[in-house]
């Protein structure tokens, strides 16, 4: 059957949705077909093909009213897998720490100042702590959704408190490898320490990431904001 109703209308929803790529184009598939199985119904049902289209369009809803359900979908979708990649991430870059220390370029007679190993310990400590964090966010997506109702709200937070802590902890990893680097000048050329350089690109990830949480999370508001302020009986 011809879907160019159909197909108009599933690529303006699928334009006016904020989100991850993936779930947001399997949210307008589904629409798509629901559409289409709606129409063809209503062409067994002796419509023509062209009433048939609009009637289900008409009957599945207008764009602002089922954008702040789809938006909100999304923006839970983001927000769990920024918890996710936070949650892996951070507990691996902890238990990896301890090879910078391997048969590196440290002098052994050369002592670690007092300052250096607390800053080092709470950078790692720091990174426990974000990693765990996340994981009770994350359940707050799953299993805790039954106490955590407002899932976009839960996002918007996980989108300001990443950045945060993404600043926070990106200072301090800085410091630490200048740090290092000042104490042993042969360090800037010790891989494992090098590969800091990589951790930023991840770093730069998870902020996008996060970015993307509050973005979503106000576009679900503003969609739920524009059917507030509609008339009663439009």
């Amino acid at each position: 059957m011809s879907a160019v109703d159909i197909e108009g209308y599933a690529a303006g929803l699928a334009a006016a949705l904020r989100g991850p790529r993936r779930v947001r184009d399997d949210l307008v598939a589904e629409a798509r077909d629901s559409l289409i199985d709606a129409a063809e119904a209503y062409e067994d049902a002796g419509l023509s093909p062209a009433d048939a289209q609009r009637r289900a369009v008409a009957e599945f809803g207008s764009y602002q009213e089922i954008v702040p359900d789809y938006q909100a979908e999304l923006a839970v979708a983001q927000g769990r897998r920024t918890a996710m990649l936070i949650a892996l991430a951070l507990p691996t870059l902890y238990l990896l720490a301890p090879l910078m220390w391997r048969h590196g370029p440290w002098p052994g007679g050369h002592p670690m100042s007092a300052g250096y190993l607390r800053l080092a310990s709470s950078f790692d400590y720091l990174s426990l702590a974000g990693g765990l964090l996340a994981a009770v966010v994350l359940l707050g997506f799953g299993w805790g959704s039954r106490y955590v109702r407002d899932g976009v709200r839960l996002t918007h937070a996980v989108g300001y408190g990443a950045l945060t802590f993404l600043l926070v902890h990106g200072i301090a990893g800085g410091v630490v490898y200048l740090w290092s680097v000042a104490q042993w000048p042969a360090a800037v050329r010790w891989p494992l320490l090098g590969a800091g350089a990589a951790m930023w690109v991840a770093f730069d990830y998870a902020a996008v990431c996060a970015w993307r949480c509050l973005a979503t999370s106000r576009a679900q508001r503003a969609a739920q904001r524009r059917i507030s302020r509609r008339p009663v009986g439009a």
